[in-house]
């Protein structure tokens, strides 16, 4: 029988740190050498790191020890992380809140009327991460500046911070160890404090040093800094550019098309999709817009039917012409599109065949309509990686923007084929060739997993409220529960709007469903762990999708994850419904207080780590994807968004969590809610990590979560002979 120390250091085995180095070759990332569509990628060796160079053509795979042996560069070139390279090799450069340009002759200056708080090529400062990026000592290149094709012209932007108010947090043991605390700032408009500023935009000929105004009106260029390049096309010519205009919560979406000589602008596109627009359901993913100006058309996301598709319009008369995509499907990436073939390749979800809804596929269809392809046809998930954001890529370190799973022609692709029991076959395939597979790269060997513990979950599919909608998610029981009969379950939860929760492929994917890896914990102590994507998250047709819209602050798909883990003790009575906890971190740790609050006969302990529980105190805009832009701030829809409201109703045993320099959950939103506990007589655990962060998560938090659930379900005395490792 195991011990409750035993228990905690398996546990600790099966960290997510841990998991990582628990698997060789989960994922491999191609890097195209620029020679056809050959790649190179490294592999882990029983004997160490390998390089494998790729010939699709031939198809060839050879297998070395070294990159020079390949004759491969693995530098990955040299590095200038504060300047913006064009494709002339031209660069610019951010000086005393102005733009530069980089040159052979030397540097001249393209601005001069930069200031502080208005500054050219700057990131917004309620982007969340200027204080992290500050401490991390990252010099970033001019942001919201995008290069035509040519080098000449540069589109650019400075966001007005003037006149918006500063918001701090103190730490208090800082890394420098001087005595005083250190405090950092940064500007940000709060949702109480109405719409920021609009920010400037110009473009500017590189070559005479002349510009224009744009016309930025309504938010034009909001989202310039975070997409970057993949936010404007240019025209061959160079004398248009077209992005896309839209406000998360509104109907309504526009393509606009920018005169770079004037800078005047035009609607050449308008979709109104009632009763919200979205440019993709994932928000986190790249909005699913490709302009062909030489044609004068573009592809863009629309869910006016039902579902998720991609359409075909006529930028001269603003009218669709035809559907691309088919079926009852959700399309969530472009990967490639060829105006020459008239071919766009993505990945979309569809439980057309009867399958998960949520498992990523790849096709093909022409632009025409009417000729869509299956690529992946094997019953699982396919995980490629397509373009990302341009800041997330320096926010998480994804790598560079121009990492991507198909090749530059966009004939054949790496496809990671897995599911969540089911370990990686990591496959080339020929796009050309209807997705023949063209070589097997790797197998994942999870041999040291499974001997560390790890119990492979089981995809489970059960019914909504309403009897007929489908609730997907994964469970994992404990190899050595404490009482076999009687075992408590613990849901990780995220029951956000931007991205699925609960995870579809293998552990380990990227991205999505990245909180799998605390679930081989949970198991280690003797629960059994939940992950479920509610109605309103997205991957699912369109009223699946909506279906929180403007009910955010009612139980709206919240109340489907009681439902869902109900069903599941049905099935299995095993489940001790009486003994039901429930973590969740960021929009995960607002879910997690909220639906203690919420569902108190039913959840008896939660963990709610940096939760938003007061909709007020977030940067100005953030809920309107839940509420529409246009909803009173002082109605019940507005205000009961927060977790405030809900103190009185508190039965369970709640830890309340959060970083002191965590910028995205500022550490007063836990305040708040902890205030209003107190002033109800309520009882609760509270714990500030010094120090920390957003997206730091010690060993030692950890070990509190495991201490605070081992009580409440388990009944047990957490070791004391248990030391996390790390701070």
């Amino acid at each position: 029988m195991m011990t409750m120390s035993d228990r905690y250091r398996q546990a600790a085995a099966l960290s997510p740190d841990r998991i990582r180095t628990l698997m060789r070759n989960r994922r491999i990332d191609p890097v195209w050498t620029g020679t056809g569509d050959s790649f190179w990628y490294k592999r882990r060796g029983r004997d160490g790191e390998q390089f494998v160079l790729v010939d699709p053509e031939i198809p060839s795979r050879t297998v070395a020890s070294s990159a020079a042996e390949l004759g491969i560069d693995d530098t990955g070139g040299s590095s200038e992380p504060e300047i913006l390279r064009g494709p002339d090799e031209r660069g610019l450069i951010r000086r005393n809140n102005d733009l530069w340009l980089v040159d052979a002759n030397g540097e001249t200056q393209l601005t001069f009327d930069g200031e502080p708080d208005f500054s050219w090529g700057t990131i917004p400062s309620d982007n969340n991460m200027v204080v992290p990026f500050r401490r991390r000592g990252l010099k970033l290149p001019p942001m919201g500046t995008v290069h035509s094709p040519s080098g000449r012209r540069v589109i650019t932007m400075r966001p007005d911070e003037r006149h918006i108010s500063i918001k701090y947090m103190t730490e208090n043991v800082a890394p420098s160890e001087r005595a005083r605390p250190e405090v950092h700032s940064w500007r940000v408009q709060l949702e109480d404090e109405g719409p920021p500023p609009e920010s400037e935009c110009r473009i500017i000929d590189l070559d005479t040093g002349g510009w224009v105004r744009v016309d930025a009106a309504d938010g034009l260029v909001s989202q310039l800094s975070t997409n970057g390049s993949t936010e404007v096309t240019w025209s061959s010519d160079e004398t248009r550019l077209y992005m896309l205009h839209h406000h998360q919560g509104q109907s309504r979406a526009s393509l606009v098309e920018v005169d770079t000589r004037t800078g005047e602008r035009r609607d050449a596109l308008v979709i109104e999709n009632e009763p919200l627009y979205e440019p993709n359901q994932f928000l986190y993913n790249l909005p699913l817009v490709r302009v062909l100006p030489e044609h004068s058309e573009a592809v863009i996301f629309s869910q006016h039917d039902g579902w998720g598709h991609l359409y075909l319009y006529d930028l001269n008369t603003g009218l669709e012409k035809n559907r691309v995509s088919e079926g009852h499907l959700v399309v969530r990436d472009i990967l490639h599109l060829d105006s020459k073939r008239r071919e766009i390749t993505f990945v979309a979800g569809t439980s057309e065949d009867g399958g998960n809804p949520y498992w990523r596929r790849v096709y093909r269809a022409g632009l025409d309509g009417g000729t869509q392809r299956l690529l992946t046809p094997e019953p699982a998930d396919h995980e490629l990686v397509a373009p990302a954001p341009q800041f997330f890529n320096l926010a998480f370190g994804h790598g560079k923007t121009s990492e991507r799973s198909i090749s530059p022609s966009g004939r054949f692709f790496v496809d990671h084929q897995s599911t969540v029991s089911d370990p990686p076959v990591i496959l080339l395939r020929d796009a050309n060739d209807g997705g023949r597979v063209v070589l097997e790269l790797e197998r994942t060997d999870i041999g040291p997993l499974l001997e560390a513990g790890y119990v492979v979950p089981q995809s489970f599919c059960v019914k909504a409220d309403d009897g007929v909608t489908d609730l997907w998610g994964i469970l994992s029981m404990p190899n050595e529960p404490l009482d076999p009969a009687h075992i408590p379950v613990i849901e990780d939860v995220y029951g956000g709007y931007q991205t699925t929760h609960s995870p579809h492929a293998f552990i380990g994917a990227s991205m999505m469903a990245s909180r799998h890896v605390y679930l081989p914990a949970y198991n280690a102590l003797g629960f059994a762990a939940v992950m479920l994507d509610g109605r309103g998250t997205p991957g699912r047709e369109r009223a699946f999708r909506q279906w929180t819209f403007r009910r955010s602050h009612t139980e709206a798909g919240l109340e489907d994850h009681v439902t869902a883990i109900a069903a599941l003790a049905a099935g299995d009575p095993r489940l001790d419904l009486d003994r039901v906890g429930i973590i969740g971190h960021s929009y995960g740790g607002y879910n997690a207080a909220r639906m203690l609050l919420m569902f108190p006969d039913f959840y008896r302990a939660a963990v709610s780590s940096a939760g938003v529980h007061v909709a007020k105190k977030l940067p100005y805009g953030m809920w309107d994807w839940h509420i529409g832009g246009d909803t009173d701030r002082v109605s019940d829809r507005y205000t009961h968004l927060g977790n405030i409201h809900l103190a009185d109703r508190l039965s369970g045993d709640l830890l309340i969590a959060c970083g002191e320099i965590d910028e995205n959950a500022t550490v007063d939103h836990s305040y708040a809610l902890a205030d209003a506990l107190i002033r109800a007589g309520k009882r609760f655990d509270f714990k500030i990590w010094p120090g920390v962060g957003h997206y730091d998560r010690s060993p030692y938090a950890s070990m509190v979560y495991w201490d605070h659930f081992v009580r409440s379900l388990l009944g047990q005395r957490p070791p004391v002979d248990y030391v996390p490792i790390g701070p």
